[in-house]
């Protein structure tokens, strides 16, 4: 009876929470859409000026990507050396802090610089760049330690060492260097805020503000097809690339070195990290001549930060609720996989409006905070699938196994050996999902619910109402929000390596 329950609470409410997040609100959008029609009364193409900016869009994603990829290969380097980076925890934070960093809050911090004018657009592609590298740092360096070295000792069997790393190796490395590219191009692509901290105009930015204008699904919609058609090519593109896998697979660990020769390989990765993060934050702080304005800021606004991290970490527990029971549900998991992880990648004026015209009539979530928890779930669920994969990959084969023989069922093998040893990540997924919800801005423009102001719009606010303390310390007010998830990804990386040793 208590298993019968425990199951129940596992996959009842977390698939629950991704009906409500994805699929209602794509339904209604589709359905909203048909009956109204565009505002125009017929569909149309893209104008001229939308497909500029829309061709304007993929080139700036696309020099993104190539900087981004150009960015990771120290990194890259780094991680194929010494092995995944949860053997390494220290290499694993530093991976992760780049990520965790508000992109807008970049913006911010490099402009102390005086990048502005004519270098708008390569600050854009500087802060794309800076905020995603680690994306490729990881594809490259794991494929090299899980692949590459087994593929280039099998090679040199039959051919000299430089033939086999240009006929094996460098086809691995260039295929995990393009899914790289690929996934950050994506991420660009669909992204709103660096191009609005820069004062730059591209088709997100221009999907919100014609969406805040029009009160028609349709017109959406019709400027988001062309962003969809690439971003579904895209990830079409990376799976492909997955399922092309080298027939090499190697055990991943780490290389043999001394002490001293990894923490100059670490090193490396700091380096990178100095000046990608620490160096706009510094900027950031260089600007307040002391730390009373942040105290000022904390009691100015001390209401609309906390009721932010509250709503921020409802969605964060969600989405990783929502990413364990999709995950324990064998049979509906790569349907909801691919349905949150599609969502992930939409627009956000798009994902804002589906949530809101699936909501607008049901008034105990469109006048409370539920609405806007919803929209980040459906932001940023994708995070919480993923930790909810990493999760159920921690029990060895051989561990889940030996359960099954000694007659455990496949809840108490999901809870006590795949879940519960497991905290550590979770709350890191909870962490992670709050800290990039804090750090939206698309969203909560759209998603205005009375009597809510989040921090990341009174942060906008500041930005076009030129009041450079108050930007700053909110600004370093929500780097601060972030450490909390590098710090527990720290401790979930010790603690996997500590399994792994033992």
């Amino acid at each position: 009876m208590t298993r019968a329950i425990g199951r129940s609470l596992l996959l009842g409410p977390g698939l629950l929470l991704f009906i409500v997040a994805v699929p209602i609100p794509l339904i209604a959008l589709a359905e909203r859409s048909i009956a109204l029609g565009p505002s125009g009364g017929g569909w149309e193409w893209l104008t001229v000026r939308e497909w500029g900016l829309f061709g304007y869009s993929v080139r700036l994603a696309a020099v993104a990507a190539v900087t981004g990829v150009l960015l990771s290969l120290p990194a890259a380097y780094v991680v194929g050396r010494i092995g995944r980076p949860f053997r390494h925890p220290i290499l694993g934070a530093m991976l992760l802090a780049p990520l965790l960093l508000p992109p807008m809050v970049y913006v911010f911090g490099w402009g102390r610089f005086q990048l502005a004018g004519s270098l708008d657009e390569g600050l854009c592609v500087w802060v794309w760049a800076s905020w995603l590298w680690p994306i490729p740092a990881l594809l490259i360096g794991t494929t090299w330690a899980r692949r590459g070295r087994d593929a280039y000792q099998a090679a040199v069997l039959d051919t000299s060492p430089g033939r086999a790393f240009a006929t094996v190796v460098l086809p691995l490395l260039a295929g995990a260097a393009g899914a790289g590219g690929l996934a950050v191009f994506t991420l660009c692509l669909t992204e709103y805020s660096v191009p609005h901290a820069c004062g730059l105009t591209v088709l997100a930015t221009a999907m919100l503000g014609d969406e805040m204008h029009s009160g028609h699904p349709a017109d959406v919609l019709r400027l988001a097809w062309p962003l969809l058609a690439v971003v579904v090519l895209a990830l079409g593109a990376l799976y492909a690339i997955w399922r092309r896998r080298s027939p090499y697979e190697g055990d991943d660990a780490p290389s043999a070195l001394p002490d001293a020769r990894r923490g100059r390989l670490l090193g490396l990765v700091l380096l990178v990290d100095l000046v990608t993060v620490v160096l706009p934050v510094l900027a950031l702080i260089s600007r307040l001549p002391s730390l009373a304005p942040m105290k000022g800021a904390l009691r100015t606004y001390a209401t609309e930060l906390w009721t932010s991290v509250a709503i921020a970490a409802a969605a964060g527990v969600a989405a990783v609720w929502m990413g364990l029971s999709v995950i324990a549900h064998r049979r509906l998991r790569p349907l909801v996989v691919v349905g949150a992880l599609t969502f992930g990648v939409l627009p956000a004026a798009l994902v804002g409006h589906a949530v809101l015209t699936a909501y607008l009539p049901v008034g105990f979530v469109y006048n409370t905070w539920l609405l806007l928890a919803l929209g980040y779930l459906a932001r940023f669920g994708w995070i919480g699938v993923l930790i909810g994969w990493l999760a159920w990959r921690s029990a060895g084969s051989d561990v889940v196994a030996q359960a099954r023989t000694d007659g455990a069922d496949e809840f108490a093998i999901t809870f006590h050996l795949r879940y519960r040893p497991s905290i550590a990540l979770l709350l890191c997924g909870v962490a992670v999902v709050a800290a990039m919800s804090l750090a939206d801005v698309a969203l909560p423009s759209l998603l205005t619910v009375p009597g809510i102001a989040p921090i990341s719009g009174t942060l906008i606010e500041k930005f076009h109402r030129f009041e450079d303390e108050m930007l700053v310390s909110l600004s370093l007010w929500l780097v601060a929000g972030a450490l909390p998830a590098a710090v527990l990804g720290w401790a979930a990386l010790r603690l996997r390596r500590r399994e792994i040793n033992d």
